[in-house]
């Protein structure tokens, strides 16, 4: 796909996230999402939106983003956001500063949402300015803002998804004038000097229990007994969806017992009823 052509020749799609926190497989999710079509480098589509994550910031996250509980507030769900964000990435090269971490939380969400919906998956793949700056550039540091300033490139609002679109934008089309001096001016050639090319997951498959499959799917709530490392314990809890984070498979699920998003392994879930009247 776009092996032999130039950039300037194909659609691109920049995009740029921010979440929760650092993890998706441990329940983060996207709480901002910004992306810009350009054709022959030139604006054509935007999106941005801020997304309710129906979990709260972590603190650390919202100290880098600026990003509150009470922004998030009334925002549509991703799901809601979906079908806009496949419009304007079709047919287009994805390109990311760390895209494997956008790439990470976007299938992670394209999962989600297709739990009750139709699923979808990102076929495309991703070029990612963070890997080029490792392979190819030598700028001491591989920030965003730092290998804007090095190349030239304006920075506005650091951490805000819409700003860093744009930033990372400019830094490939500056990458890309520099690169192709040194022959690697086709996409093929890009893709190959990242280390090959990038793609989110594929959705994730999971052997649940009948019941949690059952609850899950129709928004129903089980009873379950939890053995965590302290203590068994009987919750009531409305399951979200199964992760998998280093080997484990983990629940992630609403605990009505503490009122809160909470992420349980599912081999420490020793019962798991479905709630009657629910």
């Amino acid at each position: 796909m776009f092996a032999e052509q130039k950039l300037s020749d194909i659609p691109l799609v920049v995009l740029d996230t921010e979440t929760t926190g650092l993890r998706p497989e441990l329940g983060h999710r996207v709480v901002e999402v910004a992306a810009v079509r350009l054709e022959n480098w030139q604006k054509v589509e935007e999106v941005s939106q801020l997304i309710n994550p129906e979990r709260p910031m972590d603190p650390e996250a919202s100290k880098v983003n600026g990003i509150r509980d009470e922004d998030l507030l009334g925002q549509p769900v991703f799901g809601l956001l979906q079908p806009r964000l496949m419009e304007i990435m079709d047919g287009a090269l994805l390109v990311a500063h760390n895209a494997a971490f956008d790439a990470g939380f976007l299938g992670m969400e394209f999962y989600i949402a297709g739990i009750h919906a139709s699923p979808a998956t990102l076929p495309n793949p991703w070029l990612c300015t963070l890997q080029l700056a490792r392979r190819h550039f030598f700028f001491g540091r591989n920030n965003l803002g730092h290998i804007a300033s090095k190349l030239g490139v304006r920075v506005g609002r650091a951490h805000r998804a819409l700003s860093d679109v744009y930033t990372t934008a400019a830094v490939l089309k500056e990458m890309a004038r520099l690169l192709a001096q040194r022959r690697l001016d086709t996409v093929g050639d890009l893709l190959h000097a990242q280390g090959g090319p990038i793609f989110a997951p594929p959705p994730p498959r999971f052997s649940l229990p009948a019941s949690i499959e059952t609850a899950m799917v129709e928004c129903r709530q089980l009873n379950i007994i939890y053995l965590d490392q302290y203590q068994r314990t009987e919750r009531t809890i409305t399951p979200l969806y199964p992760t998998q984070y280093e080997g484990v498979t983990y629940l992630v699920a609403f605990c009505h017992l503490r009122q809160a998003q909470r992420t349980f392994r599912l081999d420490r879930i020793q019962s798991a009823e479905i709630r009657n009247g629910n």
